[in-house]
């Protein structure tokens, strides 16, 4: 079981997501309280591919797996709380069966809320 943060890269054009097409995650192994999301993007968009520059870290949908004395918590943005992204995530992180917190506070807010309010 590793910690760390991650995005759901999808759609360039801030379309909503469509599961039939491309998505990627992209994702930070770290000690959960060592970096924020802010820090890691900046670090992450000037390591990679030109386009990430453009958008802040808030963008994308993101989240976070925790894990304390044994269990895994994984916290995201309640747009991609779905089984395919989930089992997405067990498999880059090394979960089996976490605890899911999906969120729809600002904490986890990217370009779908901001688009819907």
């Amino acid at each position: 079981m590793m910690e760390g943060l991650f995005w759901l890269v999808c759609h360039m054009d801030g379309d909503t997501i469509d599961w039939n097409e491309d998505w990627e995650i992209y994702h930070l192994f770290a000690k959960s309280d060592a970096i924020s999301h802010k820090d890691a993007w900046m670090q992450f968009a000037q390591n990679t591919e030109k386009r990430f520059r453009r958008f802040e870290y808030d963008y994308y949908p993101r989240g976070r797996v925790v894990v304390r004395n044994g269990t895994a918590t994984v916290f995201l943005n309640r747009h991609i709380a779905t089984d395919e992204v989930l089992a997405t995530i067990n498999q880059v992180f090394g979960l089996t069966s976490p605890k899911v917190h999906a969120e729809g506070s600002r904490h986890y807010e990217c370009y779908i809320d901001k688009d819907n309010s």
